[in-house]
C-alpha cells in the first residue's frame, strides 16, 4: 500500500482532558479492588487499574536545577491514569538518595515486578547522577509499589559499580543506566524478574568510552539482588573487540532464549542481553554501528548492516543500534518468539542526511542469528513522509498495544524531529500495524492534527513513546501549546476509546513542569 492510502487517525477524535484528584496528592490510596477496570499496563497499588508514570528530568525539586522528578498518574475505571496523582523525586519515601543539580531523575523509566508480589515495581535509571566526586558515574533506582502506591511500602533499592555484585567502580562519564531494560517475557513461564543495564561511558583498559553492560537478576520472593552478570566486548565468547568510543551499551534489551532453553531461568544462565554499541567502526567506516546478541552472557551473535539478509551496507556516522525495542515470548517446552526493532537514526538516505532507517528482526524457531523481516525508510512504500535531512528515523521505538493474528505486537516509530508542514521539528509517529510482517494495511500515522491539535514548530512529539495501556502514549516534551510538554493517550486504530490528554496545571498534574513527557514507562 501506498502512502496516500495509509489510514491516519484523524481530526474528528476529540481530546479529552483526564480529571483527577485534587493537586498535591502525595501518595494514591488504594481502598479496594476496581471491577471495572482492567491492568492494561502496570498496576503499581494493586487497584487492578493500569497506571501511568512520566519523566520531567529537567524539572526543579525544592529549587534544585534539574534534579528531575517522575509524575504518577494513577488508573481509576475511568481509565489509565484517570485517578489520583502523585510526584516522586529523590529524598522521598521509598526512593532514596538526594536530589542534586543536573541528576536527571526520570529521564529512563521502566517498570516490572521485582518482587513478584502482582504489584509493579519502578525502574529509574539516572546516567547523570554524580557518585562521590564522580560526575555522571551514574546509578540505577528501583521503586517498589505496594498498597499505597509507588514508595508507599519498602525501601527502594539503588544499583551502582561496586555495588550488589556489578562489577567496576563509579568514574566520571561513564553514565551507568544510560541504557535500561526489563524482563517482560510473557507466555506460558512466569518470567524470571532481571533488568539489564548499559555503560556506555565506561572506560576499558586504555579506550575511552567503549561501554560495559549486564544483568541483575532479582529473588522473585523477596525482590533482593540475587545474581549478577557483566560483559565488554573483551569479554570470553564477545566480537568486536574493544575501541574507543564504541559506546557498547548505548543501548539494550532483555529476553530469555532464544537457543531451546528453558524460559523459566533464575540466573543469568539463560538470558539473551541484546548490546547496542552505536559507535562501534567497521571495516574503516567510523561509527558504522552494531548490536550484539550475547546469549547466557558469553556467546555473541552480531547483526550489522553488512551481516547476510540485512539491508543497506555500513557507512561512517550511521549508529546502527542506537535504538532498540523488543517483543518476546516463550512457549512451554517449545520455542522463543522474538521480535527485535534496531533503529539506525544516523544512517544518510541519499542526500538526505541522518534521516533514519528502521530494520525488523523476528523468529518463532529459536533461529539465530535473527533474520531480517524487514527494513524500511521514509521514502520506502507504506510510510508516511519522505526521508529529510536531520528527520533521525528510528531514534525512538516502541513495540507494544493489542496483538494482531500471532503476528506480535504493532512496532511505533517516533520522529521528533519531523517536519509537519512548515512547522520545523513538530513531530509525527508511525505504527506498523503488524510488526512481523512487511509495511501495509493496518500502518497509521500521527500528528498533533490526528487528534485536534495544531502542530507547532519544536513540540517534538513522539520524543518518547509507550503502548502497554490499551493505548499508545506520545510523549511531547516541547509543546508549545501548554508550555511545559504534554502527554498524549491515543487509542490504537481498531480499538473503542477517547483520546487522553495529560498537561501540566491540569487534572491533578503539578504545574511547575519543566519538559513534561520526555520519558514515559
Amino acid at each position: 500500500m501506498g502512502r496516500d492510502g495509509l489510514a491516519v487517525v484523524t481530526a474528528a477524535l476529540a481530546v479529552a482532558a483526564v480529571t483527577a484528584a485534587a493537586p498535591g496528592a502525595a501518595v494514591a490510596q488504594a481502598p479496594g479492588r476496581a471491577a471495572a477496570c482492567t491492568p492494561q499496563g502496570p498496576d503499581f497499588n494493586g487497584d487492578r487499574c493500569g497506571d501511568i508514570v512520566v519523566g520531567d528530568p529537567d524539572a526543579a525539586v525544592g529549587g534544585v536545577q534539574g534534579a528531575g522528578r517522575i509524575t504518577v498518574l494513577y488508573g481509576a475505571e475511568g481509565g489509565p491514569g484517570a485517578g489520583e496523582k502523585a510526584v516522586l523525586a529523590q529524598g522521598g519515601p521509598g526512593v532514596g538518595e538526594s536530589p542534586e543539580s543536573g541528576d536527571g531523575f526520570g529521564a529512563v523509566i521502566r517498570t516490572m515486578d521485582v518482587d513478584s508480589d502482582d504489584r509493579a515495581d519502578l525502574v529509574v535509571g539516572l546516567p547523570s547522577e554524580s557518585v562521590g566526586d564522580a560526575g555522571d558515574a551514574g546509578i540505577i533506582q528501583v521503586i517498589f509499589g505496594s498498597p499505597e502506591g509507588l514508595g508507599g511500602g519498602r525501601a527502594g533499592i539503588v544499583l551502582r559499580q561496586g555495588t550488589h555484585g556489578i562489577p567496576g567502580g563509579p568514574e566520571a562519564g561513564d553514565r551507568f543506566g544510560a541504557g535500561v531494560a526489563v524482563n517482560r517475557t510473557g507466555g506460558d513461564f512466569r518470567p524470571a524478574p532481571a533488568l539489564a543495564f548499559g555503560v556506555p561511558g565506561e572506560d576499558v583498559g586504555s579506550d575511552a568510552d567503549a561501554g560495559a553492560a549486564g544483568v541483575v537478576t532479582f529473588d522473585g520472593d523477596t525482590g533482593d539482588v540475587a545474581t549478577v552478570g557483566a560483559l565488554t566486548q573483551d569479554s570470553p565468547g564477545i566480537g568486536g573487540g574493544v575501541e574507543a568510543g564504541d559506546r557498547f551499551g548505548a543501548a539494550v534489551e532483555l529476553f530469555q532464549g532464544p537457543g531451546g532453553f528453558s524460559c523459566g531461568v533464575t540466573g543469568v544462565d539463560g538470558f539473551t542481553l541484546v548490546v547496542g554499541a552505536p559507535g562501534e567502526d567497521l571495516s574503516g567506516d567510523r561509527e558504522a554501528g552494531m548490536v550484539h546478541l550475547a546469549r547466557d552472557l558469553n556467546s555473541d551473535t552480531p547483526l550489522t548492516q553488512d551481516s547476510a539478509g540485512v539491508d543497506g551496507a555500513t557507512e561512517p556516522g550511521d549508529q546502527f543500534g542506537a535504538g532498540l525495542a523488543l517483543d518476546s515470548f516463550c512457549e512451554h517446552d517449545g520455542p522463543s518468539h522474538v521480535r527485535l526493532a534496531v533503529g539506525v537514526p544516523l544512517e544518510d538516505i541519499g542526500s538526505a542526511g541522518d534521516a533514519g532507517t528502521v530494520h525488523l528482526f523476528a523468529t518463532d524457531d529459536d533461529e539465530l542469528p535473527l533474520p531480517q523481516r524487514w527494513s524500511v525508510t521514509q521514502d520506502s512504500a507504506g510510510v508516511a513522509g519522505a526521508a529529510e535531512t536531520g528527520d533521525r528515523f528510528g531514534s525512538v521505538l516502541e513495540i507494544g498495544g493489542p496483538w494482531r493474528d500471532g503476528l506480535g505486537e504493532p512496532l511505533a516509530v517516533g520522529v521528533p524531529r519531523e517536519d509537519v508542514g512548515t512547522a520545523a521539528d513538530a513531530g509525527r509517529v508511525q505504527i506498523f500495524g503488524e510488526a512481523a510482517s512487511a509495511p501495509g494495511d493496518g500502518d497509521v500515522v500521527l500528528t498533533q492534527e490526528s487528534i485536534g491539535l495544531v502542530p507547532q514548530a519544536g513540540d517534538h512529539f513522539g520524543a518518547a513513546l509507550s503502548g502497554r495501556y490499551g493505548r499508545l502514549l506520545v510523549g511531547t516534551p516541547d509543546d508549545v501549546t501548554y508550555g511545559k510538554g504534554a502527554v498524549h493517550g491515543v487509542p490504537w486504530p481498531g480499538t473503542s476509546g477517547t483520546p487522553q490528554l495529560f498537561v501540566p496545571g491540569q487534572g491533578g498534574i503539578p504545574a511547575d513542569a519543566a519538559r513534561f513527557g520526555a520519558a514515559l514507562g
